[in-house]
């Protein structure tokens, strides 16, 4: 476990104190949170946090990009770091940014200070665009279906593992041409347990953020549960809602077939409940045992809270169901119905008594008075106590450090007469040896040739593997053309992308018969280039559009069926037995003449029609 004291040297400096190393040194801002990432360090002490961080943001942004297991700890709170280190018995210098980043490490590691918690246990999963769609084009309908449908993948395949791994969450999309635009899956879970990090690819990028709370925390190192107000909806699916006594959510959970065996052992691993609220006027049976087991204070409704108060209670919080959503609305209302009692005992505790323990009491019915008289006598006795145990603390660090000083003594000398043991063994090393290790290295060197080579060699044996079957394909096409086939050039899709590359590689010319593998894709600007080509056909393998069809039919140029044409497939060129064509190409013109025909008649007929 490794442990950073961190204390402000100025002019963006810091002091740093790796306790485990016992090292000291100044670093910049940058190089600071370098070592953070790549040390990974458990416990990160200063003084202050804001001596770091100079806003809230700031704060947040660097527990974002800390490692997970990294906790962030104020060691300073009720007492400054001078009155801290005197009580554990550290000598420091308070004007030495040094000491008090040593002080801030050696306090952290003893449990002194207070856990800086800014994110809740639940985590979002956005995953959206990489690409702007910019202005648009004639190809933007189809870039718009292509990234819409990405995101749709990538956002069903993070639910596929959720799925699979067990977290519950909730989603939101937002649906776009084609797919969704954007996705957000709001987990019930931390989000160092999920296994997703944030991530760009292609057309899709993918954002995992732990959810932020809306204050900061400081939780105590040495802590006591808190006392809490619980908010609960039970039924079929049970949903409990922690609010502290200054009304912050401290969590929310609900379950189908939650059991009140478990429900009150969650409570209770949360904190000391006070309160236990409902939203029923008539309190359920389940309510009235849970106020029983913690003896706590029942706070009901005068009548049924509808379903629009609880959605305005709550419309600033996250939850994943309506259960969850009835127990925090409950947990704010009673809070809000002993605030004005609340914020009047923040007034009138004097410093350095447990606020939130009078508050308890208070909203139980005791009175201020007793409360706070009790307080101070049990407050001088643990005093006292407290004085007693740090002696005692003390006299013990100090026998451990001294029984640590002579152990690491022993060490340092077994050390030093090991380190003169392999030096004269270095020395006595053979010039045998050295060749040895010479040797060795140029077998490894030589080895490592010789698979390059190896690789090398495969590859071009696969390449004229390659140019052979290439060969063998020409020799055969070369007698074909003896024979009396002819050469047809080749697309394998009806796409203006696929026209213009076989215009650059080899030309279309007039009188060019074009063979398309894939003309379900064509459309009436493909068809018009062609057709300013002046081709003397078209050979198709599959449907082509009525549309580019048309464009055909208009300007005489038959498309021929694949199967009424005997073709040697290759590409980009392929060979067709000439009278095969010629036979299927005679016909296809008179079917086009015959239809030019019909449609000629038939508009004479509907002409003679109008005007009788």
């Amino acid at each position: 476990m490794v442990t950073f004291g961190v204390d402000v040297v100025g002019n963006n400096r810091y002091a740093l104190f790796v306790l485990e190393s016992e090292e000291g040194k100044v670093v910049s801002q940058v190089k600071l949170f370098r070592l953070i990432r790549r040390c990974r360090p458990e416990i990160i002490a200063v003084d202050n946090v804001f001596e770091l961080f100079k806003s809230k943001e700031e704060l947040v942004t660097f527990l974002r990009n800390a490692p997970p297991n990294t906790k962030l700890i104020q060691v300073a709170g009720e007492h400054s770091l001078p009155a801290l280190s005197k009580r554990f018995g550290l000598s420091i210098n308070p004007k030495n940014p040094m000491d008090e980043a040593r002080a801030c490490a050696y306090l952290a590691k003893l449990g002194v200070g207070y856990e800086v918690s800014v994110f809740m246990d639940r985590t979002t999963i956005t995953v959206s665009r990489n690409r702007s769609l910019g202005r648009g084009g004639w190809r933007q309908k189809k870039y718009k279906r292509k990234i819409h449908n990405s995101v749709r993948q990538v956002f069903n395949e993070i639910k596929r593992k959720l799925d699979d791994l067990g977290f519950e969450y909730v989603e939101k999309v937002r649906k776009g041409f084609g797919g969704i635009s954007k996705g957000v899956l709001l987990v019930n879970a931390p989000k160092f347990k999920i296994p997703i990090n944030s991530f760009r690819f292609g057309d899709v990028q993918v954002k995992v953020e732990a959810v932020e709370k809306d204050r900061i925390e400081f939780i105590p190192l040495r802590k006591s549960k808190p006392f809490v107000i619980v908010g609960i909806d039970p039924g079929t699916t049970t949903a409990v809602a922690l609010l502290d006594l200054n009304g912050n959510v401290l969590d929310v959970r609900s379950k189908k077939g939650w059991g009140f065996g478990d429900v009150v052992d969650y409570i209770t691993s949360i904190g000391k409940p006070v309160v236990v609220a409902t939203d029923k006027s008539n309190p359920p049976e389940f309510v009235l045992k849970l106020k029983a087991s913690f003896n706590a204070v029942l706070w009901c409704p005068k009548e049924d809270m509808s379903v629009e108060k609880k959605r305005n209670l709550t419309s600033n919080y996250n939850y994943l169901n309506d259960h969850e959503r009835d127990a925090i609305a409950v947990a704010i209302s009673a809070y809000n119905s002993y605030k004005n009692k609340i914020k009047n005992v923040e007034k009138r505790v004097p410093a350095g008594i447990d606020v939130d323990f009078v508050k308890a009491e208070v909203i139980k019915g005791n009175s201020l008075k007793e409360i706070l008289k009790v307080e101070r006598e049990e407050r001088k006795e643990r005093v006292e106590k407290k004085k007693q145990e740090t002696h005692s603390t003390n006299l013990k660090v100090l026998e451990e450090l001294r029984r640590e000083n002579e152990m690491l003594r022993r060490k340092v000398k077994e050390l030093s007469e090991e380190v003169e043991r392999l030096r004269g063994k270095i020395v006595e090393m053979s010039k045998e040896s050295y060749d040895r290790i010479r040797r060795d290295n140029l077998v490894r060197s030589l080895r490592s040739e010789i698979s390059e080579l190896r690789r090398a060699l495969k590859e071009r044996e696969e390449r004229i593997r390659e140019l052979e079957r290439e060969v063998e394909t020409l020799k055969k096409m070369r007698v074909l053309e003896l024979k009396g086939w002819k050469g047809v050039k080749v697309l394998k899709k009806f796409t203006r992308d696929e026209i213009e590359e076989l215009e650059r590689e080899f030309g279309i010319e007039r009188g060019d018969v074009i063979l398309i593998l894939d003309a379900s894709c064509g459309g009436k600007s493909g068809a018009e280039y062609l057709c300013k080509k002046e081709v003397k056909a078209v050979i198709v393998k599959n449907e082509m559009s009525h549309l580019a069809k048309s464009v055909f039919e208009e300007r005489e140029i038959p498309v021929i069926d694949f199967k009424d044409v005997e073709v040697m497939e290759s590409y980009p060129i392929s060979l067709i037995n000439y009278e095969s064509f010629e036979r299927a190409y005679k016909l296809a013109k008179e079917n086009l003449r015959m239809s030019k025909i019909d449609r000629i008649e038939r508009l004479l007929i509907e002409y003679k029609r109008r005007n009788l």
